[in-house]
């Protein structure tokens, strides 16, 4: 008698285990479920707070550029100030229309975050060069969200004073994030967009590169 209550005892006690093994697992997992939708909602805010921020510093940008559009014909690396808008970017591959702002150099992050920003010291819209201009891939309105999916033959379009620069799309590329061969000024008259790469990672950049097409139209 004694025997069979020891062991009915040592039963209990394994199930009794056994249930509080699973009770540990099943609180662990509703609490990184938990703790996985906390960040994912603080990320949803963080990114609407910065899509709204651009949104707000695009519209007066748009206002400033059309009481006074760059005229590229009277433009010197030196006159352009930092935070100025500088041109109109359409990219319809991508449903993007922004206004590109001047940077102060390439880490101005303050100016990034307001839309596209033209690298100083490379060419201006319709002129010989290089355009530059680098944009957010994920946040800040992400302008530059899609330029992985730019194909040969896309348009990219920079509108000045002098009317309509059209750009088509002839190489995409990927570079570390110190490759400053990116920025040279020879050969043909070109644009090159550049974003970080992938998604939601600073470990590369992505290059898409058109050259323009004819003079500006109106």
């Amino acid at each position: 008698m004694t025997e069979q209550t020891s062991g009915l005892s040592e039963e209990g006690t394994v199930e009794r285990s056994g249930s509080r093994t699973w009770l540990y697992l099943v609180i662990a997992g509703v609490s990184l479920l938990v703790l996985g939708i906390l960040v994912l909602a603080g990320v949803a805010v963080y990114v609407r707070y910065t899509d709204n921020f651009t949104r707000s510093a695009q519209a007066e940008l748009r206002k400033l550029w059309k009481s006074a559009p760059l005229d590229v014909a009277d433009t010197t690396a030196a006159r352009i100030a930092a935070g100025a808008p500088v041109a109109r970017l359409i990219v319809p591959r991508l449903g993007l229309d922004s206004i590109v702002v001047e940077l102060a150099d390439m880490d101005d992050r303050e100016n990034l975050n307001r839309g596209p920003g033209h690298v100083p010291g490379t060419a201006y819209p319709g002129t010989e060069g290089n355009v530059f201009i680098a944009g957010h891939r994920t946040t800040y309105g992400a302008p530059f969200g899609r330029i992985d999916e730019l194909k040969d033959g896309d348009e990219v379009v920079l509108v000045t004073a002098d009317g309509r620069h059209v750009y088509t799309v002839y190489d995409q590329r990927i570079v570390e994030p110190d490759d400053m061969s990116v920025l040279e000024q020879e050969g043909e008259p070109r644009v090159t967009l550049m974003a970080c790469h992938p998604r939601f990672s600073a470990s590369k950049r992505i290059l898409s590169i058109a050259r323009l097409e004819g003079q500006p139209s109106r």
